[in-house]
């Protein structure tokens, strides 16, 4: 039979000192578990918060707030002008547009599936970038630089019938009713 008495036995203060020591160790490590567990939530709420913050601009607001939002990472909506749209090497090129102003973007992420739909509501993340540029509307200074794409479903509804569905080039009824340019057909 195996003898497990101690080799030199512990007195009363060894048993107290040895009983102190573990209780401090259990203590250190549950204080580094503790730390560890708010850094990570901190993190995490950081990047929360990061995400929140962005800036949400339609087109007209993003180009009178240019100055403003500098380089500043924002969010910018308007619908894209179907006769804009043009791709090369990963990077897809086309104009949007929000209440009579155009933004010319470049877009370097694939497009959303529903991207293809004529005047389709989109929500783009991403940055000016000083550049000369040509929108529908004329020359511009600054091109949206976007790595991430939101497509907005819209309400709109085509029949099967084909005398019943609308010119798919022109725009949404009464969305350049009242703007100084003509948008270019495909």
């Amino acid at each position: 039979m195996t003898d497990l008495e101690p080799r030199h036995p512990l007195d009363d203060d060894d048993r107290a000192g040895a009983r102190q020591s573990l209780g401090r160790r259990r203590k250190r490590v549950v204080a580094i578990a503790v730390a560890a567990l708010l850094v990570v939530g901190g993190l995490v709420a950081i990047a929360g918060l990061r995400n929140a913050t962005l800036f949400f601009r339609n087109a007209d607001e993003a180009i009178a707030q240019r100055t403003d939002l500098a380089e500043r990472r924002f969010r910018l909506q308007g619908r894209v002008v179907p006769s804009s749209v043009a791709s090369d090497a990963g990077v897809t090129v086309f104009d949007v547009v929000h209440n009579c102003a155009a933004v010319s973007v470049r877009h370097t992420a694939d497009p959303p599936a529903l991207f293809e739909s004529p005047w389709i509501p989109v929500v783009l993340e991403g940055r000016w970038v000083a550049a000369e540029t040509v929108t529908v509307a004329g020359r511009d200074t600054h091109y949206f630089a976007s790595d991430n794409m939101l497509i907005k479903h819209t309400n709109e509804y085509a029949d099967a019938n084909a005398e019943r569905i609308p010119d798919l080039n022109e725009p949404p009824e009464g969305f350049l009713d009242d703007c100084a340019f003509e948008v270019p057909r495909l």
